[in-house]
């Protein structure tokens, strides 16, 4: 069975563990949604903990964070270091969110806190014009997912490959080379989760974004397609 390394770099807050469950078993859950299962191996990246070698596994997936970034903690130099070992390998790797953000911060590309605010809710996104990868089966041209997230990719590193964008995020979906794919939004997300961070963070989510957001709730997304996207992307069989 495929063995599927998870490099957590967050976790679930512990006054909302009564209603969801930590990030390794939302992404669990999610790929099962896409008919795809693996053999799971859980990396505390926040607490320094990453595989000792590469060949721990077949393919990883890095998850979202609180932490930006460009923040200066040791775990997230450490984490850099990692995606740049697996660029000279042949293992795939697919960055959610922060995730996406640090392949592309540790390749030479910028992250930094956007300018057009928070980005929350469930986001319709275009696939570029003549973009046409085999992994992106189903075939969909554009596509629905959550995000939350105020930090961007502002400029991409050399060689990387935009995939998709909307009018707040243009560097949303990028290929960054042959093994490693990176995703702005969160498609191991319930609706119903990011509901709830809406709601812990009614005091600097407010006005239009706020509301916009709430309604977007009603909106169908496609979580399974893009998790089979990533599925295929890793070679998962």
């Amino acid at each position: 069975m495929y063995r599927l390394g998870l490099l957590a770099c967050d976790f679930v807050p512990d006054d909302l563990r009564d209603r969801f469950d930590d990030y390794p078993i939302m992404f669990d859950a999610a790929l099962t949604s896409a008919d795809v299962n693996v053999e799971w191996r859980t990396y505390r990246v926040y607490e320094q903990e990453l595989p000792g070698a590469i060949e721990e596994c077949d393919g990883y997936i890095t998850t979202g964070s609180r932490s930006g970034a460009y923040d200066k903690d040791a775990w997230i130099a450490s984490l850099e270091g990692f995606i740049q070992r697996l660029a000279g390998s042949e293992t795939p790797l697919v960055g959610i969110c922060f995730g996406h953000q640090a392949i592309a911060q540790a390749l030479g590309g910028v992250v930094e806190k956007s300018d057009k605010g928070w980005g929350i809710g469930i986001h319709h996104h275009t696939i570029g014009d003549h973009i046409s990868c085999a992994w992106m089966n189903p075939t969909l041209p554009q596509f629905t997912i959550p995000v939350c997230h105020q930090d961007q990719v502002m400029s991409l590193p050399d060689g990387a490959r935009l995939l998709a964008s909307n009018g707040h995020c243009e560097n949303f979906m990028v290929q960054f080379n042959d093994t490693m794919l990176g995703l702005q939004g969160h498609p191991e997300f319930h609706p119903n989760y990011i509901e709830v961070l809406l709601e812990l963070r009614r005091e600097i989510i407010t006005g239009r974004v706020r509301e916009d957001a709430v309604h977007s709730l009603t909106r169908e997304h496609d979580n399974p397609s893009i998790m089979k996207w990533i599925a295929n992307f890793l070679g998962i069989k």
